[in-house]
């Protein structure tokens, strides 16, 4: 079961497990059909159980999240909703293993070259970190007391039908809109990785036969400047355009420095990044802008 299923992560997923053949139910509080509609943060939990023991999962992968917004709309979406899932995935399906979609901002920034693994310390600066940090806490904590739960903290995903709400997505529709891009600073340092890997990353999770560590990074393991990003993007329009620095938006961009250190997955599960920087960016400008 796919929780978060008409996202840009889930729907991804979703899609993945279609051309493998996975037998999976995509739930979705945007979905149209009532069977899979799905509000976490609001349903009742004897709805929410009965659904999950109707499916009867070996897999539940929590996509659902929100990165912006007011905060009790963030603790809603990335707290309340990760508790939801895992009380029910507990009572219903308590052999399952359970998928939780967390975030490079749980991390916050590290010192400039340095790459953070699994084990570093933990510094979200914002509303959007601490709830997601708070969510994967909850999955972590589930894993000691003998669930079989992990963490798969993702670094900035990019790719086709990126949302606004991320980098790369947000100078495209800059670009596209007003041929000026205009997100606050570029100067800062991010791990971009492409969503169809990420998705690889999530199946190579939900389909290994043996246990895993709590908390897995999923990255590219290199950082990349956001201005280059940016006017790699700019290249690839062939259109005129500017950038423009807005001091007053200094540091909506969030931490100075990120980089993943991918070696655990790498050394449980086999997975890399398959996916160009250059190769993604080329194919989110090519794919239709997402809404």
């Amino acid at each position: 079961m796919v929780f978060g299923a008409s996202g840009f992560l889930g729907g991804r997923i979703c899609a993945l497990l279609a051309d493998r053949g996975v037998e999976y139910r995509g739930l979705s509080r945007n979905r149209g059909e009532l069977h899979l509609r799905c509000d976490l943060a609001s349903m009742h939990s004897y709805a929410l159980e009965t659904q999950i023991g109707l499916y009867k999962p070996t897999v539940v992968i929590n996509a659902v999240g929100l990165t912006t917004g007011d905060p009790a709309d963030l603790v809603a979406a990335n707290v309340t909703a990760v508790e939801a899932l895992l009380a029910a995935t507990r009572d219903s399906a308590g052999h399952a293993r359970f998928v939780q979609l967390g975030a490079s901002a749980e991390y916050g920034g590290g010192p400039h070259g340095a790459s953070q693994s699994e084990g570093s310390a933990l510094r979200p600066a914002g509303p959007y970190g601490l709830t997601k940090l708070a969510g994967s806490e909850l999955a972590i904590r589930a894993q000691r007391n003998g669930a079989d739960a992990v963490v798969l903290r993702i670094f900035d995903v990019l790719g086709p039908g990126a949302p606004v709400t991320t980098v790369t997505g947000r100078v495209i529709a800059d670009l596209r809109d007003r041929q000026q891009i205009d997100v606050g600073s570029l100067d800062v340092w991010r791990d971009f990785v492409d969503v169809r890997d990420v998705a690889e990353a999530v199946i190579a999770v939900a389909l290994a036969d043996t246990k895993l560590p709590a908390v897995l990074n999923v990255g590219s393991g290199r950082a990349t400047l956001a201005r280059d990003v940016a006017g790699q993007l700019f290249e690839l329009s062939g259109q005129p355009a500017r950038i423009v620095d807005d001091p007053a938006q200094d540091g909506t961009l969030g931490d100075p420095w990120q980089q993943a250190d991918i070696g655990l997955i790498g050394e449980r599960l086999g997975w890399s990044p398959k996916i160009a920087l250059e190769q993604s960016l080329a194919d989110s400008w090519a794919a239709p802008q997402a809404d």
